[in-house]
């Protein structure tokens, strides 16, 4: 196992199903193992407290239906603090707070495949 005990796989949460299955294809294409997908924040928790081992990356959308993007990866660092996030939204005028409560990375939409994918190599590689 490796130093984050076998955490090597990554979550995605967004509202949009178009945007997972574009991810889920990305991912497979380069061989980043995927741990779940959700739509929304409450299966987002739900999934991913039954995760074993938890995924160490979760792309969070900021806008979901149940609770904000904000509120989701609360609770996820609460469960899981080592949980690396990447928080992708249109609206960068949340950049400076989602940074401050704890996300890894803030990406603008829109972002490209290349971002998102050296995005989440730096943070499975930390």
């Amino acid at each position: 196992m490796s130093e984050n005990n076998g955490r090597t796989s990554v979550a995605i949460v967004d509202d949009e199903a178009s945007v997972v299955r574009t991810y889920e294809l990305l991912f497979k294409r380069r061989n980043i193992p995927l741990a779940f997908t959700a739509l929304d924040g409450g299966e987002a928790i739900e999934k991913f407290k039954d995760s074993n081992p938890k995924p160490k990356v979760v792309i969070i959308d900021y806008r979901l239906p149940s609770m904000s993007g904000v509120e989701l990866m609360e609770k996820l660092l609460a469960c899981e603090p080592d949980t690396k996030i990447i928080f992708i939204s249109g609206d960068d005028s949340i950049q400076g707070n989602v940074l401050s409560l704890g996300a890894d990375i803030f990406l603008k939409k829109p972002t490209t495949i290349d971002v998102i994918t050296k995005s989440v190599n730096s943070l499975l590689a930390s």
